[in-house]
């Protein structure tokens, strides 16, 4: 008779799935392992038929292997197993899976009450002009705390609730920009200082810097649980122009008929506090990234190379150097003029 002796919890990452173990008096008998969508459809990722072992129990290992492609399509999926030995049928409670590619150091659960969806564990240098999001599960709303100055001059305190912006499969998206931070708390006139994002035991920091220019480039990537974020470059952006040439004689003539280019950037995320470099490794490890530009997504990218060191030294300050190129076959891509980054606004106007 089949019996099912441990399982995983009632709600899992994927990084983090324990094995199922199932016993029975029976030498053989037939796995399922089926999942079920957000839409209820089912699909049937394992169909099997296994033999228990001296001790009369059989092990599903590696779970995290046979379920991440899904749960990284589908977000959030419910999975089933059930083993018929031919007496009886044993079946486990249904398991919710959420994608995480991130050892996060405690249960699904405990994360879920404790974090907003990111791997950024401390506070974030934010400036006026830059994008934001915060992600929750199971959030209906967060709470901002900001500390402001105000037009007469004195310090204070404003705070506001924010809506999601979207909610799928009961991950909540909240816009935390400066500017809609600014917007929610009606603060006219005054200046921003900084200000935390909230819900129940989720808490984010956030410290406005000023910015005599706007970063170039603000890419946004998905991280290891599945949400867009943004990483907003303050350093020196460089780039470089590829030609490869293909000629031959025509005609008694040496022509080019064919010239392929490729442009490559190199861009670097100036200097960043601690918290912030743990969390900006997320963009080299992310496959799936794109320019943030003049509002909106801009076309994908692919990194080629990226330089990450971190030290322990008193003196040393983090900022990080990757190259890029155009995730496409054309790269005589039209930019649209910006600053250039010659004189700040300490050089007196004959300069100007």
């Amino acid at each position: 008779m089949a019996q099912i002796v441990s399982q995983p919890g009632s709600i899992v990452f994927t990084s983090d799935i324990d094995d199922i173990v199932i016993s029975s008096s029976e030498e053989k008998g037939a796995l399922t392992v089926a999942l079920t969508t957000p839409a209820g459809d089912d699909i049937t990722v394992l169909e099997e038929t296994l033999y228990t072992d001296g001790n009369g129990q059989l092990t599903v290992y590696d779970l995290a292997t046979l379920l991440e492609p899904f749960a990284r399509e589908y977000g959030r999926l419910t999975m089933g197993c059930s083993f018929d030995d031919g007496v009886a049928v044993a079946s486990i409670e249904p398991v919710t899976i959420l994608y995480c590619k991130a050892d996060v150091g405690m249960t699904a659960e405990q994360f879920l009450q404790a974090h907003f969806l990111t791997v950024l564990d401390g506070e974030k240098i934010t400036a006026y002009t830059r994008e934001e999001r915060l992600y929750a599960y199971g959030a209906v709303s967060v709470n901002v705390s900001a500390t402001v100055v105000l037009p007469v001059g004195t310090i204070a305190e404003k705070t506001a609730v924010l809506l999601p912006v979207a909610t799928v499969n009961d991950v909540a998206q909240f816009n935390v920009s400066p500017k809609k931070i600014i917007e929610a708390i009606d603060l006219v006139g005054g200046k921003l200082l900084t200000y935390t994002v909230s819900a129940g035991s989720r808490k984010q920091d956030f410290r406005m810097q000023e910015e005599q220019l706007l970063p170039e480039p603000s890419l946004v990537f998905v991280n290891s649980f599945g949400c867009e974020e943004f990483i907003h470059c303050s350093g020196t952006l460089k780039r470089e122009g590829k030609f490869t040439r293909y000629s031959t004689r025509i005609r008694t003539k040496q022509k080019n008929y064919r010239v392929t280019e490729e442009r490559k950037y190199t861009a670097n995320t100036g200097w960043m506090n601690d918290a912030m470099a743990d969390w900006a490794e997320e963009l080299f490890r992310s496959d799936e990234v794109y320019l943030w530009e003049n509002g909106r997504r801009g076309r994908e990218i692919v990194l080629s190379d990226s330089k990450s060191e971190i030290n322990n030294e008193d003196d040393f300050m983090t900022a990080f150097e990757f190259s890029y190129t155009y995730a496409q076959r054309l790269h005589n891509v039209m930019r649209k003029k910006t600053a250039v980054r010659i004189f700040s606004e300490q050089f007196e106007d004959i300069y100007n």
